[in-house]
């Protein structure tokens, strides 16, 4: 009985106060957060903390407009744009291990000379650590800034003359700086990877990548803490061709790179009640660049600076339009999936030291896409057997 009546006060307090804000208070913000409040205008329950939020709501809707749109649109949240942005951002880590052709075919490497492949043994174990910095400011109620860290470790050896094969781990951590709601993640993946030289310097390096992301998003309203946790997995490929052309202590490298990224999204429920849908998106990105570099030799080492220019399209993407989310008196909305613009441009800066054993470097890449920008720093070292 006590439920049949909570569910009358439901329906009726739904229908009581929904229109007790004027919709002109939205103007000037996304569409779907309309839907948002009208979804969640007039719930009442007697426990949990969706009880405690919908009561706020309710209290501030019309004493305090602007408490009353930033709960609503901390609830809405669309964390669509977060998702994509840095799942991309680590299959791009991922892949930074076939960026590069390789220095030269196995069969002419036994030497430490200074365009062969120095110090290169039968086995070698790759690694670098990366840091990261994104600012994504798209309008849709998704705007974020983030920071990155992680790892990658591989190895790889030759199994024909110019022909290598390798496996690779990364490891990224994402969490937000300054905005609306806080979230982290954690993702993995593994990448199994192939580099081809030819006699001419063409290349062709060829990488799959597999993986899972763990999301943690902490909304809080009004000291009410609104939690949850989803699973993003994806799948990618990337194919780079290109020549490496030398003169002198002179090298420039022109390419081109494919890639492939699917991106899946579970369901989840968060503390208060809103069922958050599956979704999904793929995109298929085009792009070209090039490679300069100078090597300084030294009796036993060499030094080489780097800079890299490129950009691309995502000639593919699409994917779910909407992101459902039900509530608990069977009122939903949905929120749009905010999709990375299709256009990007990227430079780096590197500085690299070789010598009979070892390699290590320091690299600086600048990412931008509109409304995107991203800032990594990577330093890498890599040992010989």
């Amino acid at each position: 009985m006590k439920n049949i009546l909570t569910i009358s006060m439901l329906l009726f307090c739904c229908n009581a106060t929904a229109a007790t804000v004027s919709n002109s208070v939205f103007v000037g913000m996304p569409d779907y957060l309309l839907d948002t409040a009208k979804a969640w205008a007039g719930i009442f329950s007697d426990f949990g903390p969706g009880a405690d939020v919908a009561n706020y709501i309710n209290s501030v809707q019309t004493s305090d407009v602007s408490q009353y749109l930033n709960a609503i649109s901390v609830l809405g949240f669309n964390s669509t744009a977060m998702a994509l942005y840095e799942v991309n951002d680590h299959v791009d880590q991922a892949f930074n291990v076939i960026n590069q052709p390789l220095v030269a075919r196995r069969d002419s490497c036994t030497d430490n000379l200074p365009y062969c492949n120095y110090g290169r043994r039968s086995v070698v174990v790759d690694g670098k650590i990366f840091g990261s910095f994104s600012d994504y400011s798209g309008g849709n109620n998704g705007d974020f800034k983030t920071k990155n860290t992680g790892f990658s470790v591989n190895a790889k050896s030759f199994f024909a003359n110019g022909w290598l094969f390798g496996v690779e781990y990364t490891r990224s951590m994402t969490d937000t700086q300054d905005t609306k709601v806080y979230s982290d993640a954690t993702g993995n993946s593994i990448t199994i990877f192939s580099q081809y030289l030819a006699d001419t310097g063409l290349f062709m390096n060829f990488g799959l990548n597999a993986g899972h992301t763990s999301w943690n998003i902490d909304k809080t309203i009004f000291n009410i803490t609104d939690g949850g946790t989803y699973d993003t997995y994806f799948y990618a490929g990337q194919m780079n061709l290109g020549i490496r052309m030398l003169r002198g202590n002179f090298s420039m490298v022109p390419k081109i790179k494919i890639k492939y990224l699917l991106v899946t999204a579970d369901k989840y429920i968060d503390d208060v009640a809103q069922e958050f849908g599956d979704w999904w998106y793929n995109m298929m990105e085009t792009s070209a660049g090039i490679d300069l570099s100078f090597d300084f030799i030294g009796s036993d080492f060499v030094v080489r600076p780097t800079l890299h220019l490129g950009g691309g399209y995502d000639i593919i993407s699409h994917g779910s339009d909407e992101l459902h989310v039900q509530l608990i008196d069977n009122q939903f909305y949905n929120i749009p999936v905010e999709a990375p613009e299709k256009a990007h441009l990227k430079a780096g800066l590197g500085l690299n030291f070789y010598n009979e054993y070892f390699t290590a470097g320091i690299e600086y890449m600048f990412n931008m896409r509109k409304d995107y920008m991203n800032n990594i720093i990577m330093a890498k070292l890599k040992i010989a057997f």
